[in-house]
């Protein structure tokens, strides 16, 4: 007698054809919503995302030349800090609104250090400080997404102080 039980004897082994669904948890994932992304904003956010990135490395770079113990030294880490943390919430909101966050640094990085001495430099940097908040004040029509508003505003605002902060180092002389 064999101990090897017959076909019929067996159970069929379900077949499967897909593991559990979890789509609700990652949309997105299959393309929906794709026609809700707005370009305009996506480009406009992806300019500020670029000029953020710039405006962090040119600050890093200015503030690494001075001496440790310069009083500007503390404004332009302040700045810089910003900076770097403002291009990390536009990158994580393209990206939450279904955008491609670019990857690119803006050109304001060399035509920055193109100016001669820290003041023209920090003047220069003023103006491109009020590029953002003109971006920002254009960007701000198409933001629908209330958390995107608010980080949008908040960034216009932190870059107004940051203008006034420059302009009082600049009268310092």
């Amino acid at each position: 007698m064999s101990s090897k039980p017959s076909e019929a004897d067996v159970p069929p082994v379900p077949i499967c054809s897909s593991p559990p669904c979890y789509a609700a948890e990652f949309p997105g994932y299959f393309g929906e919503g794709a026609e809700r992304v707005n370009p305009v904003l996506i480009d406009g956010l992806n300019a500020l995302l670029e000029a953020e990135r710039a405006g962090a490395k040119v600050l890093a770079i200015l503030r690494d030349g001075l001496d440790a113990r310069s009083p500007e030294r503390g404004l332009l880490e302040r700045l810089q800090k910003d900076e770097g943390a403002n291009a990390v919430l536009l990158y994580k909101t393209i990206r939450r609104l279904g955008g491609i966050a670019s990857h690119d640094t803006g050109a304001f990085v060399q035509k920055t250090l193109a100016v001669d001495g820290l003041a023209a430099r920090l003047a220069f940097l003023n103006k491109g400080q009020a590029w953002v908040v003109r971006k920002i004040d254009q960007v701000l029509p198409e933001v629908e997404d209330e958390a995107a508003r608010a980080m949008l505003v908040e960034m216009r605002v932190s870059h107004l102080d940051n203008i006034a902060a420059c302009e009082a180092l600049l009268a310092m002389g």
